[in-house]
């Protein structure tokens, strides 16, 4: 069974495979610390409101936004730690860097028995 750590990034990791969301975290990170309006992300986005407020809840509830409210408005901004843990974990599956993981590490001293069912198919799974 996966550990929480990489259960939490395969969370993010599933958060972040859709295109308007990486639009999202884009505006969201050149906004800076000052954040940016749910309104001007629809508006430099191109997305209907209702898409744009599932979109956000989806990035905050993996934790790589976080909303704020400011008077009437409701501000986004980037949380870089979890951005930076995700980058950290995908070197260490990478091999690169000093959080390199070793090959037991990875997938926990179990090794697949038996072939894969097409062999001509990439498998992450040793023969």
């Amino acid at each position: 069974m996966a550990d929480s750590q990489t259960l939490r990034q395969a969370s993010i990791l599933a958060a972040l495979a859709q295109p308007t969301r990486l639009q999202i975290l884009d505006r969201v990170a050149n906004a800076g610390s000052a954040g940016v309006k749910a309104g001007d992300l629809a508006r430099a986005i191109r997305c209907p409101p209702s898409t744009l407020s599932f979109h956000l809840k989806e990035l905050s509830r993996t934790g790589v936004i976080e909303a704020r409210p400011e008077g009437r408005f409701i501000l986004y901004s980037l949380r870089r730690p979890a951005l930076m843990a995700l980058a950290f974990y995908i070197a260490g599956l990478a091999g690169a860097g000093s959080g390199a993981r070793s090959r037991k590490g990875v997938g926990g001293g179990r090794r697949r028995r038996g072939r894969p069912v097409d062999v001509s198919q990439l498998t992450i799974f040793g023969d």
